[in-house]
């Protein structure tokens, strides 16, 4: 082989770019190391500098997703702090980003082997929560907690359903983010 085939200029980046790429493509499917290094003409070897194992990588990948996921629903919570905001670029960003959004919550990635990972998809989570508590400002502390996590649920739940084509007409007419997130907040905040 080449020299040229054994260095690259920033291969963990690349790596994570054509993964990434992949799972745009074919969300079904999370791309395998080999393929990636076959993919970016270096060694089979070559990606494990960087990721020793699938896992590995499947942990940068959804370290990227929560990252990107907190970046909407920033952009969202600047235009508007309601939690119907928030949930919609959650729902869109489901649908947008089907696999990556399936694999940041999947079992392969190890938030409790990896701080990173555990930071990022906190941050998301803390959104929801100052949200809560915007919207709540008299719970108590236990309400607020509660009213999170059950936001979590009911927004994720129907990003899922979305995202995954399982909300049919029969189900629900509109099954836009919009009309999502709005039905998610009427849920939450008990006007449903």
């Amino acid at each position: 082989m080449s020299e040229n085939t054994y260095h690259h200029g920033d291969l963990r980046s690349a790596l994570l770019d054509a993964a990434e790429d992949d799972l745009r493509r074919t969300p079904d499917k999370i791309p395998s190391i080999r393929a990636l290094a076959m993919k970016l003409g270096v060694s089979s070897t070559a990606p494990h500098a960087h990721f020793r194992t699938k896992s590995d990588l499947m942990t940068a990948l959804a370290v990227r997703g929560f990252e990107l996921l907190a970046s909407e629903l920033e952009a969202a919570r600047r235009d508007r702090t309601d939690l119907t905001a928030l949930a919609e670029a959650y729902m869109a960003f489901a649908k947008s980003n089907l696999g990556l959004y399936r694999l940041m919550f999947a079992t392969g990635t190890r938030l409790e082997d990896d701080e990173k990972l555990r930071q990022v998809s906190r941050a998301a989570y803390d959104m929801l929560r100052d949200t809560i508590e915007a919207v709540f400002p008299a719970a108590t502390e236990v309400e607020r907690k509660e009213r999170t996590l059950g936001a979590w649920g009911i927004v994720h739940g129907l990003a899922s359903l979305a995202a995954e084509g399982r909300i049919s007409t029969d189900t629900l007419d509109d099954r836009s983010p919009k009309n999502l997130a709005r039905l998610a907040a009427e849920l939450v905040e008990g006007r449903r």
